[in-house]
């Protein structure tokens, strides 16, 4: 059995844990990539027991045949996720995994965003060109950044809260499929788990990490995009919002990141001259 799918056999046993213990195996097994066989001398106990462990290698043989995945010994695993905070060590996907190789712009928002997210994007659109955009599949701001990227016939990415098998929120599903066929849906959590609300929280770490850059476009005071938007600028990503009246609830989250240094967006072209490739 190889190294890979000892990292792999961890990421199922430890994905409810800590990040420390999920990312110990990792740490351990990074320098042995590319080994034919598992040599247990490199584990500990504990793994070298969970390594012969029949249930879990039956949870293993069942979530094989389901779909496929990447972990972080591969060389197709984004450098810059890599780079970024707290990166998963299993990514579970459906869809062109490829698409993550081109630039890549996250929109998110406020999951009660609406007419002016819409409008916004609208209004940006000839400004910008083609790229992938990145989001997390939620009601609001998710949503019509998903549908805003398929009718101009882009790439769209969605980042789950749950496994590939789950759909949340159920209004979804038909964007959800329409995405694993056009675009690519990936999670960090394996088939048959369930939304949570701390699981959204680690979600946003991913879109950030995955993104070139981050465009928020409505926010309240203490939206979950806001949680986004500081993970990019702390994984030096580029940050972008859409100013708002400030009266309006949704604007708060927005003109506050505006005012510790994101970039207002008034044209599309704002976003294309700060977006920066790297694999």
């Amino acid at each position: 059995m190889q190294v890979r799918d000892f990292l792999f056999y961890w990421h199922l046993a430890t994905y409810t844990k800590s990040y420390a213990t999920n990312n110990a195996a990792w740490e351990q097994l990074q320098h042995h990539a590319g080994s034919d066989e598992l040599d247990l001398a490199w584990l500990t106990p504990e793994q070298r027991a969970l390594w012969r462990d029949p249930a879990l290698q039956a949870q293993a043989r069942q979530v094989w045949g389901m779909g496929p995945f990447v972990t972080r010994l591969d060389a197709a695993y984004p450098p810059r996720l890599a780079e970024s905070f707290q990166p998963p060590a299993v990514l579970f996907y459906q869809g062109n995994w490829h698409l993550l190789t081109r630039l890549c712009l996250a929109i998110v928002g406020a999951r009660h965003a609406g007419a002016y997210t819409r409008k916004a994007l609208a209004w940006l659109r000839p400004g910008l060109m083609p790229m992938t955009v990145v989001s997390g599949l939620a009601a609001g701001a998710d949503t019509l950044a998903h549908e805003f990227a398929l009718a101009q016939g882009w790439p769209t990415v969605a980042v789950l809260a749950n496994g590939l098998d789950q759909v949340y929120p159920q209004a979804n599903r038909d964007l959800q499929q329409r995405i694993a066929k056009a675009g690519l849906v990936i999670s960090e959590y394996p088939y048959g788990v369930k939304p949570m609300p701390y699981r959204f929280v680690a979600r946003n770490r991913l879109i950030a990490g995955l993104a070139h850059g981050v465009l928020v476009t409505e926010a309240a005071a203490h939206s979950g995009s806001l949680i986004t938007a500081n993970l990019a600028l702390q994984a030096n990503r580029e940050v972008f919002a859409v100013p708002n009246r400030v009266d309006v609830p949704l604007g708060v989250g927005t003109n506050a990141l505006i005012q510790a240094g994101a970039k207002p967006v008034l044209r599309g072209s704002d976003i294309i001259e700060e977006m920066q490739y790297y694999p």
